[in-house]
């Protein structure tokens, strides 16, 4: 690791590493507050507002510790890393951000993963373990799908009134930013689906509410998804699941065609209602790539959706069925659902023959089981009451399987395996014969002037430890040849004279074998 890198790793595992940075992100906020007020951005009124918000969320930062101090501390240092970009909507969307985690954190414990936190107006903020409650577009759109769904105008239109208050117009667009890094991504990022989401459920809001200004707001939010939110495949157009990310998201992909169809449905968007008939005709050409035969894959390419993506590209398969019936959106959906419900199959590799654990000499020490897998599972190989278990998805895996103290014998492995599910599978493999090293090997050998050659039968060694004993009168030397193969072939440098001779092959236990050569040379 370089010095920097391990620098900046001891920062942020010391003690104290979150209060010590906070100090240099307030100046830093105060100066995007400075800047901006000048070139426009912000007038004096909203500047004083924020500082007051930052000193106020920076007096209950000094005060916590531990995860409350280092989550609070996350949000601050997200703020400050937009200094240089405070205007209206981002400045009021951040602060609003770090005004909500002070007053959390002030009060209140660490929560578990992705608990949400609505603020008044029902503004989602969702929260990562050392990232604080974020602002969560996504979640938000939900939350204003779930307030049209309620059937209740007044709620609808203050959520939407709230959201519309943080999102950021850009090049006659809506965006609806994520604060925080996330996945190699730097802040601000965007989303095409959130924005697809969010697009949906405004032209929901404003056929519930009677509000048609939130038709243009659902327009302007769209017309984000057209700016750099689409990919271009071979096979046509794919939604950007992150702005800054290329990889090919299923679920992401039924989830834009959806929300798409329905924003262009309500708005008689002809573009919109195009791009989402293109997308449609793209996921239908690239969906059997997404079968495993076994289980879907989260991304072209890449791993197996967990349990909860899995289960929602079936619901998202099955809305797509009902709208479109002939497609392959059915059967798709069929497909995983009886995927969900079988168990983990194997194919089993060869058997891994005799094991020689003593001595522990890296040869034969440990069983290798090779198998194939059909999805993703926890693969446990037990025999003898010891077993090794790991994460393991589909395909061919080789896992280690060690006797340790277990005596000689014959051990009957089984291979088990319990799916994102909780599937259970297992097979019988063939016994495992666990020896020990208690002979010496079987060696010839013969000298032919100064050329040695010997070949030894041990399979419980991987090489064997040579010398050859010389022997004239009373005179005795010994030539240390070291570690060999089981055979091979050598030059002899003898000393003067004719010797009698005799090679001495140790294995990788100690055992000696000593085979008579004759006179040399």
């Amino acid at each position: 690791m370089k010095r920097a890198a391990l620098v900046a790793a001891l920062v942020l595992l010391a003690p104290g590493a979150a209060r010590s940075s906070a100090p240099g992100d307030v100046v830093l906020v105060g100066r995007g507050l400075d800047r901006a007020v000048a070139n426009g951005s912000l007038t004096v009124d909203e500047a004083i507002g924020y500082r007051a918000d930052l000193q106020s969320a920076y007096a209950t930062l000094r005060r916590l510790g531990g995860g409350r101090e280092r989550n609070l501390a996350a949000v601050l240092h997200d703020v400050a890393l937009q200094w240089q970009g405070y205007n209206s909507s981002r400045a009021y969307a951040l602060f609003s951000m770090l005004e909500t985690n002070a007053a959390y954190f002030g009060n209140r414990t660490v929560p578990v993963a992705k608990t949400d936190l609505p603020d008044a107006d029902g503004v989602v903020y969702r929260f990562f373990p050392g990232q604080g409650f974020q602002l969560h577009p996504l979640a938000d759109a939900g939350a204003l799908n779930a307030a049209v769904a309620s059937k209740d105008p007044d709620r609808t239109e203050r959520l939407a009134l709230a959201l519309l208050d943080r999102g950021v117009p850009s090049s006659g667009a809506l965006r609806f930013e994520y604060y925080f890094p996330f996945s190699g991504g730097r802040p601000p990022w965007t989303s095409g689906m959130a924005q697809a989401v969010m697009a949906q459920a405004f032209a929901r809001a404003a056929a519930l509410t009677g509000d048609t200004d939130l038709l243009g707001d659902a327009a302007t939010i769209f017309h984000a998804v057209q700016l750099g939110l689409v990919r271009r495949l071979p096979q046509g157009p794919w939604i950007r699941l992150y702005s800054f990310d290329s990889e090919v998201v299923l679920n992401a992909q039924l989830q834009a065609i959806l929300s798409l169809e329905d924003y262009a449905a309500a708005t008689d968007d002809v573009p919109a209602a195009t791009l989402a008939a293109s997308m449609l005709a793209s996921a239908q050409r690239l969906l059997p790539r997404f079968d495993t035969g076994y289980w879907s894959l989260y991304s072209l390419g890449g791993d197996e959706s967990p349990l909860e993506y899995h289960t929602y590209v079936i619901q998202l398969l099955n809305k797509l069925a009902a709208r479109h019936p002939n497609g392959p959106w059915a059967q798709a959906a069929a497909r995983f659902t009886l995927d969900r419900e079988q168990p983990p199959s194997f194919r089993a590799g060869p058997a891994p023959g005799t094991l020689y654990p003593r001595p522990a000499d890296g040869f034969k020490d440990v069983a290798l089981i090779r198998f194939w897998l059909s999805k993703r599972s926890r693969v446990t190989v037990a025999a003898g009451g010891r077993a090794t278990s790991a994460w393991l998805s589909h395909g061919s895996h080789t896992l280690v399987w060690s006797p340790g103290p277990l005596r000689p014998g014959s051990y009957q492995p089984t291979l088990s395996a319990v799916d994102l599910a909780g599937n259970r599978g297992s097979v019988t493999l063939p016994p495992i014969t666990v020896a020990w090293d208690t002979s010496a090997p079987d060696v010839t050998a013969s000298a032919g002037g100064r050329r040695l050659t010997w070949h030894a039968t041990d399979p419980g060694t991987p090489w064997l430890d040579l010398r050859v004993l010389l022997a004239q009168g009373s005179r005795h030397v010994t030539l240390w040849l070291g570690r060999r193969g089981l055979s091979g072939a050598t030059t002899l440098r003898l000393p003067p004279g004719r010797w009698s001779a005799a090679l001495v092959a140790a294995n990788s236990a100690g055992k000696r074998a000593r085979v008579p050569l004759g006179v040399v040379p």
